[in-house]
């Protein structure tokens, strides 16, 4: 994400935090939900109307068996709901049990700070209206039922034990404090307003808050990405962009493509260009690098079938130049910025990186500035990787100087640079021992890409540029590999991550995870020593060919994130007020009834 692309991916970003709050599995929320019950149970058995622990042991089984019939009433209730799934509705069971014995451990306390001697029932009866109403809000948001449909289905399981409990522990079901159901009341109302309010909160943009929620669910948990594709193809734009290739063609061997595209890969797995380096690796025949440009999230492509015709435009390219020499790749440092660069003719390769500090995406401001410059001294087309090899924050005006400050520096130096003959070496992880290979692809923190490694070999010294099909890296990692490839008596162009977002949508803070996170650095280190071995084996002289290609693609553009943005935030907002509402009722029905 560029820094000066609107915040909007940032914010929704930020709220990725809250789609954790959901149980791992659903043998977790029938546990939850039973647990809940039984202290239910156990609260009003031994605490609240005093039985004995026979008199529990003969309750339990039948509120529990029942509670676990209602359990696929509910599932069978809502059949035919965009996202009704029985561990969906464990998850709920789970979240309305625990909010109910929260209710009545809430309202005992509260019988000794205020001294209101309530009658015991209305504990109960209160978690049991927060348990129907919790049960509305989540029916109609993420199930998709309509309220029509929800209102009825909610009541039906709470209501059944609150009758159980009743038959085995109260005498007085009918006869309990009528404000109870007065302040339950308000209490259902607030979450059907709720319901009501949060759906249009969008509204002109889009018309259902929720039909999107149901959507990126279904991508996120099911791995099913029709509807919300649907949606972000229904709001995309078309637009022209570019893509910079750079064939390496060593004599007696197959060609290698440096491939820069003028997209971003995203928005999340599965949706849209999520997995577009690993698509652009396989159209190359799995000898490409395919790098990360200086792009945002403005630039995702929103479903496979615009993937699909951008790939299909790569066969109509324009052909640059063609050459035999290159220079010897430099680079430059300032403060904790990298500039890499080397010529191949009139063309230039500049990769930017930040490690171990880290940074966010490159602005295109960079790119503008360079561009110009580039062509001010006599380069025809420069290719600008933004190396995404450190997690970090924000950039600062300060460091995009200084990025632009030594990349000009390094244009010059690579412009007055002479140019020599030169042999290429190239391997990935796709040639390395098969169970290595299989080992490699269950990793979360890794895309399908998996790891490439480029010799190019001038004046019979041997220079690395190294790549990685994942979502950046691992602060100081980049220096591990740059000391591990300098043992074998390699020098280190740069270590450049494709920014996939194939391995997205993790239950952790950020989202996903960065290269090693998960694979053990040293089997990474081990991969690339490896892949140092087997491209020095293949050097051969080699020749380039540059490439230019134009496509036109949909994009999904910032106003579609602003939107989701806004509404988002809105959301937030207005929940908050309306649970601060019902925290007030709340109170106010522990003081009253």
């Amino acid at each position: 994400m560029s820094n000066f692309e609107s915040d909007s991916v940032s914010s929704l970003h930020k709220r990725w935090l809250f789609t954790n709050i959901n149980p791992s599995s659903e043998k977790f929320s029938f546990l939850i939900a039973i647990l809940s019950l039984i202290t239910n149970i156990a609260l009003i058995n031994f605490v609240i109307t005093p039985h004995s622990i026979a008199d529990f042991l003969i309750s339990l089984p039948i509120i529990a068996s029942v509670f676990s019939v209602t359990l696929v009433f509910d599932y069978l209730s809502l059949r035919g709901t965009p996202l009704n799934r029985f561990s969906k509705v464990l998850h709920v069971a789970a979240f309305a049990n625990l909010l109910w014995t929260l209710t009545v451990i809430g309202g005992y306390i509260s019988e000794f700070i205020i001294n209101t001697n309530t009658p015991n029932i209305n504990f109960v009866l209160q978690g049991m209206f927060m348990a129907i109403g919790l049960r509305i809000g989540i029916f109609v948001s993420v199930f998709g039922a309509s309220l029509k449909r929800s209102i009825p289905i909610s009541f039906i399981q709470p209501l059944i034990i609150f009758i159980l409990f009743s038959f085995f522990y109260f005498n007085h079901i009918f006869y309990t404090n009528f404000t109870v159901y007065v302040f339950g009341s308000v209490i259902l109302f607030i979450g059907v307003l709720w319901t009501i309010v949060i759906d249009r909160i969008g509204r002109p943009n889009f018309t259902s808050a929720f039909k999107i929620l149901q959507a990126f669910l279904i991508a996120w948990t099911e791995n099913k990405s029709d509807e919300m594709e649907k949606i972000a193809e229904a709001k995309a734009s078309p637009k022209m962009v570019n893509t910079l290739i750079v064939k390496l063609r060593p004599k007696n061997q197959k060609e290698i493509s440096i491939v820069l595209p003028e997209l971003h890969p995203g928005p999340f797995n599965p949706i849209g260009g999520s997995n577009l380096p690993y698509d652009i690796f396989k159209f190359y025949s799995n000898s490409a690098m395919v790098m990360h440009s200086v792009s945002d999230h403005s630039l995702n492509i929103p479903s496979k079938k615009e993937v699909e015709k951008y790939l299909m435009s790569l066969d109509q390219h324009n052909h640059l130049e063609a050459g035999d020499k290159c220079s010897i790749p430099l680079t430059i440092r300032n403060q904790d910025c990298n500039c890499s660069g080397l010529a191949l003719g009139k063309n230039v390769i500049i990769m930017f990186s930040k490690s171990p500090s880290g940074m966010e995406d490159i602005p295109p401001d960079v790119k503008t500035e360079l561009e110009m410059y580039a062509k001010q001294i006599g380069f025809e087309q420069i290719l600008i990787i933004d190396a995404h090899n450190s997690l970090g924050e924000k950039i600062e005006q300060e460091n995009i100087e200084v990025l632009i400050k030594i990349g000009k520096e390094c244009l010059i130096k690579l412009r007055e640079s002479e140019q020599f003959p030169f042999k290429i070496g190239y391997a990935n992880s796709y040639q390395i021992e098969e169970q290595t290979n299989k080992d490699l692809l269950k990793q979360p923190d890794l895309g399908h890409g998996q790891f490439g490694l480029l010799i190019i070999s001038i004046n019979k010294i041997d220079y690395s540029l190294c790549w990685i099909d994942s979502n950046n890296m691992k602060n100081g990692f980049r220096e591990k590999i740059v000391d591990a490839l300098e043992a074998e008596n390699l020098k280190v162009i740069e270590v450049c991550t494709s920014d996939t977002h194939s391995t997205s949508g993790k239950r952790n803070i950020k989202g996903y995870y960065t290269l090693g996170d998960v694979t053990p650095e040293s089997k990474i280190l081990n991969v690339f020593k490896s892949l140092a071995t087997r491209a020095k084996n293949s050097l051969d002289i080699s020749t380039f060919d540059v490439f230019k290609i134009e496509s036109q693609v949909m994009v999904m553009g910032n106003d579609q994130f602003d939107d989701y943005s806004n509404a988002l935030e809105k959301s937030f907002l207005v929940t908050k007020i309306f649970l601060a509402i019902t925290f007030v009722v709340y109170i106010l029905m522990l003081l009253f009834t």
